[in-house]
């Protein structure tokens, strides 16, 4: 199947419709309850028969044998507690939420896909498992569908998963092997002494060590930018309670990225290690805590061959082979852990606009697309056996 064949041209108008309607209506992690019965009112009217598991994920299964292999197609669909900032006709309408994160395209494809493979199910040497993932953005997702069996009665085989990113002209990459990257959400607690700040000398500021930490934070992503290939970070800092009192607590929470397990064990030592010095040098007592930890993504290299064979026929040199994985991390990293999969990501700028990145106010994303996508997934899964 090509992007001009008429199959493709018939299903589009349908994908941008279902990704309109699901931009329209965001619901964040662990509440997609209206996005579910969306989704599962999509698949009974394809044609399947669709059950809500796990609270708010959706599973369809497309059963052609019970001899032939299944492929698992995974579509997240959780948006973000954000404030759209767009201008778009179907900006949303849940105030402090959005998906800027391409979850409502992604839901979108996966939907047009499904109709594709179900229309030429006969033409097939696999059954399709088609899973819509919850609370992926909180990372919890893909370990609560495990939990419900979803990679079970049928046992999956292979799977497939995608991402749209705005960062370059319509293409598409696959990664030689690691995809995303091994992250970590790593607390900071600063513990100083309360006083009066007509008594400065009583007290230790916790505020000020605060400040001591962060600069260490900046000075290791220096310092070990040559060794490696990371990402520390602190998202927010909390702490005091009144202007004339010196802080006693600040709590700060941010993320640790990189590549390997080996990478991210040394990085999160030398942290330690710097925060021992200044608790030696302020007084202050200071905890870093490792509150959630991510495996990276590997994909499996018999399926980035076949998702590469594709990719070239689809975009001919806008594919790309890549060596360099994304800082970006993915809960499908534990189905990959029982089950060989491939992640593909298709670049979808908008031409002659500015891009506003991933996870922003006014993030969004170029819907010609979407051909590409449906056909590339259709091709890739009806090839699969």
């Amino acid at each position: 199947m090509f992007i001009d064949s008429e199959d493709i041209k018939r299903v589009i108008p349908e994908v941008i419709k279902i990704r309109r309607h699901i931009h329209m209506y965001p619901e964040i992690s662990e509440h997609e309850y209206e996005t579910s019965k969306y989704i599962k009112k999509c698949l009974e009217e394809i044609g399947l028969e669709a059950k809500i598991i796990g609270d708010t994920g959706v599973v369809a299964m497309l059963m052609n044998n019970p001899e032939y292999p299944t492929v698992g197609l995974r579509a997240e669909m959780d948006a973000l507690p954000i404030e759209e900032e767009t201008n778009l006709e179907f900006k949303s309408k849940n105030k402090g939420v959005m998906h800027a994160c391409s979850h409502d395209g992604i839901v979108a494809t996966a939907l047009g896909v499904t109709r594709l493979l179900y229309e030429h199910k006969d033409e097939l040497k696999c059954n399709v498992k088609f899973i819509f993932e919850p609370a992926e953005e909180v990372g919890k997702g893909a370990k609560k569908l495990i939990a419900e069996k979803v990679l079970e009665n049928p046992k999956v085989d292979k799977m497939v998963i995608f991402h749209y990113a705005n960062s370059e002209p319509i293409g598409m990459e696959i990664q030689k092997s690691v995809s995303t990257a091994t992250l970590g959400r790593v607390g900071i607690e600063i513990i100083g002494k309360s006083s009066h700040w007509g008594e400065p000398e009583k007290g230790i500021n916790a505020i000020s060590v605060s400040a001591k930490a962060i600069d260490a934070i900046d000075k290791i992503n220096i310092d070990l930018k040559e060794k490696m290939q990371f990402v520390l970070g602190m998202g927010t800092i909390n702490g005091g309670v009144k202007n004339n009192i010196m802080a006693e607590n600040v709590k700060l929470e941010g993320t640790l990225r990189t590549f390997c397990e080996e990478n991210f064990e040394y990085v999160l030592t030398y942290l330690q290690d710097r925060m021992k010095e200044i608790e030696e040098e302020t007084n202050a007592t200071i905890k870093v805590t490792l509150i959630s930890h991510l495996p990276a993504l590997i994909n499996n290299p018999d399926l980035v061959k076949m998702g590469s064979e594709v990719g070239k026929e689809i975009f001919g040199d806008r594919f790309v082979l890549g060596e360099k994985p994304f800082l970006a991390g993915d809960n499908a990293a534990y189905y990959f852990r029982l089950v060989p999969g491939v992640r593909m990501v298709f670049f979808a700028e908008k031409e002659n606009e500015q891009n506003w990145p991933l996870h922003n106010g006014k993030f969004d994303f170029n819907e010609d697309i979407f051909p590409y996508a449906v056909c590339t997934l259709y091709n890739l899964i009806s090839t699969m056996d």
